[in-house]
């Protein structure tokens, strides 16, 4: 005799129940400027047939997404979730498990095996703190309060690469930078492009435009450079960087505008900590390469990772060199251009008794960066032949 439909309907349910109680959500914050080799890496540790949302009209450059379906991991089950508004602040919620209140939330709408933009109006899940942080560097180095203890399991990836950038338009002249024109530039929140072309008639000032405290990217960028220098209990220099605008306010992504005036960045607080007028910054590097490829009547300096620079570059603006030595891969791997950080990937050290499915496809997301991914970012560990301790530390060879 067959079984009631009732009963098939009841037993369905309860299947689909027990898939949904088996998945393991997993979820990753972090660095911008790596966040091109971590979304690249998580579409290869899922099986093929997964789908997926972000927000925003690109998908490598969202800086929220989702993925649902099967690590090749143990055929784990999963849904990861990220969240990218910088390393530095990565690291800070992970170590302080502060929850964050952009994961996106799982709903059918937004997952499609070929990407779901999302363009207005995202539904978040209630705030949720997150399990594991790509960061530019070490923990070690990262200038917000809160973030040194516990000390976070981590694997380097690779080493995560940055450029400087002049905005579309800027004169041909301005063609490297330097660590003392950047303390300058920095500190000053403008220079005379004499300063780089030697000829006293260059009177076109520079201005520094950049990232917020949350962001890696600035943090490498200051220890590079000695535009800064965090040691523990000393509060960094302030600088002084732009907020270009256009009729309809701040330039960025969402509002692409040509720029007609600027403002010394408004004071702001940044994860509990108040930053003085010009200190702050963008909080995405997409949005800060958008600023640099919008016609502009500034000169405007910047710092991008890869794939943030890739885009303004696209758009028109120039990278400079750096230090005399211009960007190029076996300038990088062979020590002689230093913008450059190791790329880690952490979370807490009890994460594997918590979550042992988590860690599992984590541990598999670095492995597969460690091996592919990584270019993305920057360059493979195995095509390195110099290393460094820190950020802005001695470049040596291995």
């Amino acid at each position: 005799m067959k079984p009631p439909k009732i009963l098939i309907a009841g037993l369905l349910a309860l299947s689909t129940l027990g898939v949904t109680q088996a998945q393991t959500t997993i979820h990753i914050t972090g660095s911008t400027a790596f966040r091109n080799a971590a979304v690249a890496g998580i579409t290869n540790i899922l099986k093929p047939g997964f789908s997926y949302g972000y927000v925003g009209a690109s998908f490598s450059g969202a800086n929220q997404q989702i993925f649902v379906g099967i690590a090749v991991t143990n055929s784990i089950p999963v849904v990861i979730k990220t969240s990218w508004s910088g390393a530095a602040g990565g690291v800070q919620t992970v170590v302080q498990q502060y929850p964050i209140a952009t994961w996106l939330t799982n709903i059918p709408a937004y997952l499609s095996p070929t990407g779901v933009s999302i363009t207005s109006s995202p539904i978040y899940d209630p705030p949720t703190p997150p399990d594991a942080g790509f960061d530019d560097g070490i923990q070690a180095t990262t200038p917000l309060p809160n973030c040194q203890s516990p000390v976070l399991s981590v694997q380097n990836l690779g080493a995560v690469t940055f450029q400087f950038v002049k905005n579309v338009g800027a004169p041909a002249g301005l063609t490297n930078m330097t660590p003392l024109l950047a303390q300058a530039l920095w500190a000053n929140g403008s220079l005379p492009l004499s300063m780089w072309t030697g000829n006293a008639n260059d009177t076109t000032l520079v201005y520094p435009i950049g990232r917020d405290a949350d962001s890696g990217t600035r943090k490498t960028t200051f220890l590079e450079t000695g535009i800064q220098n965090f040691v523990t209990g000393v509060t960094p220099t302030t600088v002084l960087q732009y907020e270009p605008l256009n009729a309809s306010g701040q330039v960025n992504r969402n509002n692409t505008g040509a720029i007609t005036s600027q403002v010394a960045w408004p004071a702001e607080i940044v994860d509990g900590v108040s930053f003085d007028v010009g200190d702050g910054g963008y909080s995405s590097g997409g949005d800060l390469a958008q600023v640099l490829k919008t016609t502009s009547p500034f000169v405007y300096v910047s710092y991008l990772g890869l794939g943030d620079a890739t885009t303004a570059l696209a758009g028109g603006a120039a990278s400079i060199s750096w230090n005399g030595i211009p960007y190029s891969d076996a300038a990088i791997e062979n020590g002689q251009y230093t913008f450059w950080a190791f790329e880690q990937l952490g979370y807490l050290p009890t994460y594997g008794t918590t979550s042992a499915n988590g860690k599992a496809v984590v541990d598999s997301l670095a492995q597969e960066i460690i091996s592919v991914g990584a270019a993305n970012g920057g360059e493979l560990l195995s095509t390195m032949h110099v290393t460094r301790t820190q950020e802005g530390g001695p470049v040596t060879p291995k």
